[in-house]
């Protein structure tokens, strides 16, 4: 039981990005606050320019969906074998993921009306931080064990 929990933040920060990216892949419009951000509705916007946004919002959905499985598999193997760079690696992809999302919503929401995610970015941030944390006390634990 002490393992799930240990390793259920990062799992839970990994589910969010695979929300996101499904979400993303799967809309056959722009988010409602891309609406909020440009004045306008979907169906105002012209073709080729919507053509051009859901490209980018299928691209996006990759490397939300890149990081989901990253994220999984090192878990995956941390749970079995406790190794510090593991750890690291998992904390530098959720950090860099949610980084870029905070910037990207910020730069958004202070230039535009529209209103993004960015509380969901700080919680998959801090999910990450958690999940660091307690992978690392696992490392310093198991170390302990082999000294």
């Amino acid at each position: 039981m002490k393992k799930i929990i240990t390793t259920l933040p990062n799992y839970l920060g990994a589910l969010m990005l695979l929300g996101f990216g499904v979400t993303y892949f799967m809309k056959d419009s722009f988010m409602p606050y891309h609406s909020d951000a440009v004045n306008q509705e979907w169906s105002s916007i012209e073709e080729s320019t919507r053509y051009l946004i859901l490209a980018l919002m299928r691209a996006v959905s990759g490397g939300f969906f890149v990081s989901f499985v990253a994220i999984v598999v090192l878990q995956f193997k941390f749970r079995k074998h406790k190794l510090a760079w593991i750890a690291n690696i998992i904390f530098v992809i959720g950090t860099l993921i949610a980084t870029i999302i905070i910037y990207a919503t910020y730069v958004v929401r202070l230039n535009t009306d529209g209103d993004p995610p960015t509380t969901l970015a700080y919680v998959g941030f801090g999910l990450f931080f958690i999940g660091f944390v307690l992978n690392r006390r696992l490392c310093t634990k198991e170390q302990a064990k082999i000294d």
